[in-house]
């Protein structure tokens, strides 16, 4: 019994996980408020105090890559992981630049003109921190494999200081193909909270070394 204990206290601890190269890319919605100049009679506003408010929700691109990081064996079904990537959201609308009905103002149009909008028109640049599982239950590890992916994390570091809290759940795939290397790609449902809750759809894809 002592021989067995000191083998097992002297021999190597087995490594497990891995490191994986992810690229993303998606659409997520923001909204985006806007004034008019004008009384809905057409009467300009001599106080900008009185500006009619109107919101819209614009839909936008967005895009990014980065590092993620593995729990788990390469013959796991459910490894755990940790995504830190870039993403870059494109610039938002001018609503002036669109028309009533883009706008979605059905019921009280403002006229191109008489638009006020202060909207970013730069793109926003985010990194991106996750913590989440990836779990296969059809196929096996060492070949194709579908499942689902759930993470939870934040956007951490923005260049307008909106930071985030960011909720996603999808299905997955993965497909074996080398000893340690594997390829995988998901889509996920996001939802980014703030003030408010930005809905998105975003796919990851990428490649996977297993150190074990």
């Amino acid at each position: 019994m002592f021989l067995t204990t000191a083998l097992v206290l002297l021999s190597d601890p087995a490594e497990a996980g891995g490191l994986g190269v992810v690229a993303t890319g998606g659409a997520h919605t923001e909204e985006v408020f806007y004034y008019s100049s004008r009384s809905p009679d057409g009467a300009p506003y001599s106080d900008i105090q009185d500006y009619d408010q109107y919101e819209m929700v614009q839909t936008l691109p967005n895009l990014g890559a980065g590092l993620e990081l593995l729990l788990g064996d390469r013959d796991d079904r459910i490894i755990g992981l940790f995504r830190f990537y870039y993403n870059m959201d494109s610039a938002q609308k001018d609503p002036a630049a669109l028309d009533s009905a883009k706008r979605g103002d059905e019921t009280s149009p403002v006229a191109s003109d008489d638009v006020v909008a202060n909207v970013r028109d730069t793109a926003r640049h985010i990194g991106i921190g996750s913590v989440g599982l990836s779990w296969g239950f059809l196929g096996e590890p060492d070949g194709f494999q579908f499942g689902g992916i759930g993470q939870i994390g934040a956007g951490l570091v923005t260049s307008d200081h909106t930071e985030f809290l960011l909720v996603g759940l999808g299905p997955m795939i993965t497909y074996k193909v080398a000893r340690q290397a594997q390829l995988f790609a998901d889509v996920q449902y996001e939802v980014r909270i703030r003030d408010d809750l930005q809905h998105s759809v975003a796919g990851f894809a990428g490649a996977r070394y297993m150190f074990d």
